[in-house]
Formats: C-alpha cells, sequence, structure tokens
C-alpha cells in the first residue's frame, strides 16, 4: 500500500484519516494521522508489509512512539518544502 500526504484513509473505527506525515524507521513504515473532523484524534500507524496498517499502542509502543515524532516533524518540514 502506498500512502501519500493527504490522503484520506477510514480506520476500523469508521473516522475517516488524513496522512500527515510518514517515516520510514528500522525498515518499517509508519503514518501519522489525523481524523479530519476531529483534529484531537490522531495516530501513529505502521504499515505492514501485507499493506494492512497497524496502529501503534500509546502504552505498549511508547518509546517507539518517543522516537516517530520527531522523525513525523522533521519529514513532514522536509516534504512540505518540496511541495511548495
Amino acid at each position: 500500500m502506498e500512502v501519500e500526504y493527504q490522503d484520506i484513509i477510514t480506520l476500523s473505527d469508521e473516522n475517516k484519516y488524513v496522512v500527515a506525515s510518514k517515516v520510514n524507521l528500522n525498515n518499517s513504515r509508519y503514518v501519522y494521522l489525523v481524523d479530519i473532523n476531529n483534529n484531537k484524534n490522531l495516530k501513529f500507524v505502521e504499515i505492514e508489509q501485507d499493506g494492512f496498517l497497524s496502529e501503534l499502542d500509546s502504552d505498549i509502543d511508547k518509546e517507539l512512539i518517543k522516537q516517530l515524532i520527531p522523525l513525523f516533524y522533521n519529514n513532514s518540514i522536509k516534504d512540505i518544502g518540496k511541495m511548495l
């Protein structure tokens, strides 16, 4: 599954999310999603090799999420600059 910035993805909770950022880390691909109807509803998701999306758990994956947040930020700045 190829995911691009501003793609709209509907998750199993039936909410629609926009791709706010994406990053590769340790041979895995991750996306940062924001609910288009409630921007306080955020998801950090791994794109599995089979294309399925697996939401990271804020308790179990706490350290991974801490690693990903600055990467999402830096990639967003870099990628947005390319789009301008």
